[in-house]
């Protein structure tokens, strides 16, 4: 049955969704819908397009109901977006644009008359002209239907704010804001690689020489060189090396090499020794570590007797005096059809005020920040075959979105945002922030874009974002790091003072003059995600946050065994960090112990 000849017939358009519905249809119940049309036609001659509110309309109710309820009802009006006494879109733009641009299967033209009220003109002494594209191929359809979509989700996010109590009191509305992005830490801009030898070279030194200084302030020892160990036989000496080869005896010692820009020495570590927990035994390739022991009687190497990393100091959790909150989030993947738009949307509601008890009334009154460590969307082209799990496969289009949620915020929340693998930049870490055409689609006074990693002050505590795509290598080389336990992957790196100790996994490394994945300055929040399991913690004064996703499970985590932590976004009290969290949990907030 030819849907669209059927139609015209009657002198009636339909809209691309209705279209969509309509090529499901029985034949049996198609005939049924073209009657009752057919009939509503003859009574109400000025209805000349279906959309989805009608056609649900003849779908439900008895055709004599409608014509009886709709006997008075002005479709010129509705169709150009005036007020009438159902809800609908309001628009500026006319009639000729309304159904040619929003449906893009009309073009209307109207000659000389101005569109008067049905009342004192009838619609029949119009002079309109309707041409209307009669065939085209399955891909333009396609294309349409996308197009009219995606209007249709753009408008509904676009009422998210006005469709919220406006006299909430937000208290947080009259605290300045304090964001300041240290740019040593920032590599937007400043990126210099080209890939040759000598910028891995230089990469490597400079991580070599800062953590190795690190290692010698923080343990008031002073590193012997390499080329010279091999003469201080049956000594006791202090090395620091980068980690460029490890192997287990056949009597299960650890045979560590390790270089520093001159030379190379192997180190080794007793079996019982790491049995005995007296040493660590879990050691990355091409981490840097401090190594004490004795020389052996023909200075080929060395028995270590202890071993030092970087690590962080311990210190107490800092705070502010100000009871304001922060919400923490990433891997919000707009554009997959995993995406939880519905839940997504409540949280945006949340922020606005939309509460249920008293608890939820004081954080989002106080809620002054949001920050989101990465992929804003899931991209195009991440992996073969994405299109197919995409409802949206143009990126600006997906970023556009995801700007059209935030813009729904109250303009006294500031979010702090860095990229991360599924976002449109280069994949080598660090990533340099969002490209300008990206930015200019998000608000500009309460957003704040940052490269991945990096470290920002947050009203007084500094925050380090990273994305957390090193973890896929950390997994697997380290026993005590889990994905069910982001905080013992986060840990892992906060010991040895880098995001990506290991070079040449899955996380790929630009080799920049500079390494910006080293933690050179302690931070009092750090904040990761990407693996898309929620995880708090605190380790040596360090508030550990990996935030969950607003992605449910995909294919891909189901074929791996991961189960997600999706819409649980943690909120933390920046006055009393390290203690308590609180959770949003798909529209409900709870809290729990650190």
């Amino acid at each position: 049955m030819d849907i669209i000849k059927l139609l015209l017939d009657l002198e009636i358009l339909v809209s691309p969704s209705c279209y969509n519905r309509l090529k499901s249809f029985k034949e049996v119940d198609l005939e049924n819908l073209i009657s009752k049309i057919s009939k509503f036609k003859n009574s109400k001659k000025d209805f000349i397009l279906l959309d989805n509110h009608f056609m649900d309309l003849f779908l439900k109710n008895d055709v004599n109901d409608i014509i009886s309820e709709y006997s008075n009802f002005d479709f010129l009006k509705y169709y150009m977006g005036s007020k009438t006494n159902i809800e609908f879109k309001s628009s500026k733009t006319n009639l000729d644009e309304k159904l040619s641009k929003e449906y893009n299967i009309i073009d209307l033209e109207i000659k000389n008359e101005k569109i008067q009220d049905k009342s004192t003109k009838k619609i029949e002494e119009t002079k309109k002209q309707i041409i209307v594209e009669e065939e085209k191929s399955e891909a333009e359809i396609q294309r349409d239907l996308k197009l009219a979509n995606r209007l249709e989700r753009f408008e509904k996010i676009k009422s998210i704010r006005k469709s919220v109590n406006s006299s909430f009191k937000f208290d947080s509305k009259d605290i300045e804001t304090q964001v300041k992005v240290y740019k040593d830490t920032d590599v937007t801009g400043n990126s210099t690689c080209e890939g040759t030898l000598d910028d891995f070279i230089t990469y490597f030194r400079d991580r070599y020489e800062t953590l190795k200084t690190i290692i010698e302030r923080k343990y008031q020892k002073k590193a012997y060189p390499l080329t010279k160990a091999y003469t201080k036989k049956n000594e006791k000496i202090f090395l620091v090396g980068i980690i460029s080869d490890v192997n287990v005896t056949k009597n299960g010692h650890k045979m560590v090499e390790i270089e520093d820009q001159k030379g190379d020495f192997k180190v080794l570590i007793m079996k019982n020794k790491i049995d005995n927990k007296e040493i660590y035994g879990d050691i990355l390739l091409d981490e840097i570590m401090g190594f004490e022991g004795t020389v052996s009687n023909d200075g080929r190497l060395m028995f270590v007797d202890k071993t030092y990393r970087p690590d962080v100091d311990v210190k107490p959790t800092k705070k502010i005096d100000e009871e304001i909150y922060t919400a923490f989030l990433s891997d919000v993947h707009v554009g997959s059809h995993e995406f939880m738009a519905k839940t997504f949307e409540k949280f945006v509601r949340f922020l606005n005020g939309d509460v249920g008890n008293s608890k939820e009334q004081n954080i989002a009154s106080k809620l002054k920040y949001v920050s989101i460590a990465g992929d804003l969307v899931d991209g195009v082209g991440i992996y073969p075959g994405q299109e197919e799990d995409l409802y949206e496969v143009d990126i600006i289009s997906q970023y556009e979105e995801v700007a059209n949620y935030l813009a729904q915020v109250p303009e006294h929340i500031h979010f702090v945002i860095c990229p991360g693998n599924h976002d449109a930049l280069r994949p080598a870490e660090p990533q340099p922030t969002f490209s300008k055409e990206v930015r200019e689609l998000f608000p500009k006074e309460n957003v704040t874009f940052v490269s991945n990693p990096c470290s920002v002050n947050v009203h007084g505590l500094d925050f380090l974002l990273y994305h957390g795509r090193s973890f896929d290598d950390v997994i697997g080389q380290i026993s005590e790091a889990q994905y069910t336990n982001p905080c013992s992957i986060m840990k892992e790196l906060l010991k040895r003072r880098h995001l990506c100790p290991t070079y040449g996994g899955r996380c790929p490394i630009a080799p920049e003059i500079k390494d910006y994945l080293i933690i050179d300055k302690k931070p009092d929040v750090f904040h990761t995600g990407h693996i898309h399991i929620n995880g708090c913690g605190n380790y040596k004064g360090v508030v550990m946050v990996n935030s969950g996703t607003f992605q449910e499970q995909t294919s891909f985590q189901k074929k791996m065994g991961i189960a997600p932590t999706p819409a649980i976004v943690p909120i933390m009290d920046m006055s009393n960090m390290g203690n308590v969290v609180y959770e949003w949990n798909k529209g409900e907030v709870n809290s729990k112990l650190v």
